[in-house]
């Protein structure tokens, strides 16, 4: 079982959860890896305590990996998981490469870039290989339509829905 601990290149794991992320400072890249069972709160606790990590920047890329895990998501949870992503605390601003192994994990993947805004800066992998590759080809650009949020306040029933 995973215990919770910070290596060098900042490696965190949750004993209760079915997820761990690492910071990879040298390649401005997030690490996401999921087994086994995933829902809505166990991907909250991941994007939670990744915001709140002291290397995690808006600007890093990010690789998530779901081909070990089962999504167990409504289009509801999906939703919701989009919505807390749009709020800037937790909003990054970089390339998303997600792994999926089946088409169910797939349709989520898309309706969550769909719903989070993301499409344009998104891609989808069947293997990790061919992710971390297109990442590596796109490491010092920035998401060509990656526009900053509008100076506002946040939209109360955004939050709430949350």
């Amino acid at each position: 079982m995973w215990n919770r601990m910070k290596f060098s290149f900042a490696d965190y794991a949750f004993p209760s959860s079915v997820g761990n992320y690492r910071i990879d400072m040298g390649r401005r890249l997030r690490i996401e890896e999921y087994h086994g069972k995933v829902g809505l709160d166990d991907l909250k606790e991941i994007v939670r305590a990744m915001a709140a990590d002291p290397d995690w920047s808006p600007k890093h890329h990010g690789l998530v990996d779901f081909s070990k895990a089962e999504l167990e998501l409504s289009a509801n949870d999906v939703l919701r998981l989009a919505l807390m992503l749009r709020q800037e605390r937790h909003r990054s601003q970089g390339w998303l490469a997600f792994v999926v192994s089946n088409s169910v994990a797939y349709g989520v993947v898309r309706m969550l870039g769909y719903w989070s805004r993301s499409t344009e800066r998104m891609r989808i992998f069947q293997s990790r290989e061919e992710a971390e590759k297109w990442l590596e080809r796109h490491r010092d650009k920035a998401p060509p339509v990656f526009r900053e949020p509008m100076v506002a306040g946040p939209e109360p029933a955004l939050l709430a829905a949350v």
